[in-house]
């Protein structure tokens, strides 16, 4: 049966992949990215009948929460799953903390998908949907890194937000879960340098990078009708950091 996605960030990284998954196994995607990429132009021109793709940049919604409107009203169609992707990242020790930059980062990886949630549960009660929202999150939530810490923060965050979301809207159906994400082949990856790389490699049991795909099969699971007893949870990817 066909699936309504609601994707943010799928521009490019994980988000794009995720795009591609779904779309290919007959699903539709409406995504939002502030930019679009040339590989994202690909796939619109390859499934201009199930991927809608909107620009919004979704800091605007930290100032007006009726913003979204303007491209996707999400009070007339009816979504299956959301998929909160989009993430900033920025970097520094804890004395030199810019606060502009801090809140730019908690604004787009915390305030925002509370209320981007917020208003898929409200379609989900709408249309009476036992739907399924995947959130994103880091390792930096649970292993402390130099510089790291305002993005484990954001992230951690939005883990507690999703179990309480899981514990609250479970009666009626609806599941929330959190992907907690080593560092990725792709995506983040380009924001840290080589060292850090290196350390998170020499921290994992296989000594490697978490590949995409395992983050995509494991995102295709907790959406899908198999996984209808898993709620609340955080499900780590990260090559065994133990």
């Amino acid at each position: 049966m066909m699936k309504t996605f609601f994707i943010t960030g799928i521009s490019r990284g994980l988000g794009l992949e995720l795009t591609r998954h779904f779309l290919e196994k007959g699903h539709r995607v409406i995504g939002l990215s502030r930019t679009k990429s040339e590989a994202l132009g690909q796939l619109i021109d390859s499934y201009p009948e199930t991927l809608v793709w909107h620009s919004f940049d979704l800091e605007t919604l930290c100032q007006d929460e009726d913003a979204l409107k303007q491209v996707v009203d999400l009070e007339k169609v009816s979504i299956d799953v959301f998929i909160d992707n989009a993430a900033i990242l920025y970097k520094d020790l804890i004395h030199r903390i810019k606060g502009k930059e801090l809140s730019r980062m908690f604004c787009i990886n915390t305030v925002i998908p509370i209320i981007l949630t917020r208003m898929i549960i409200n379609n989900f009660l709408r249309f009476k949907k036992a739907g399924a929202i995947v959130h994103m999150s880091s390792i930096c939530a649970h292993r402390a890194f130099n510089g790291l810490s305002m993005m484990g923060a954001t992230k951690a965050a939005i883990e507690a937000f999703s179990r309480d979301t899981a514990f609250e809207y479970g009666r009626f159906g609806i599941r929330s879960n959190t992907v907690v994400a080593g560092l990725l082949e792709i995506g983040m990856k380009s924001t840290v340098n080589n060292r850090l790389t290196d350390d998170l490699k020499s921290m994992t049991a296989m000594r490697k990078l978490v590949d995409t795909q395992s983050i995509v099969s494991i995102i295709d699971y907790l959406v899908s009708d198999d996984s209808h007893c898993i709620t609340g949870e955080n499900i780590h990817i990260n090559a065994g950091i133990v």
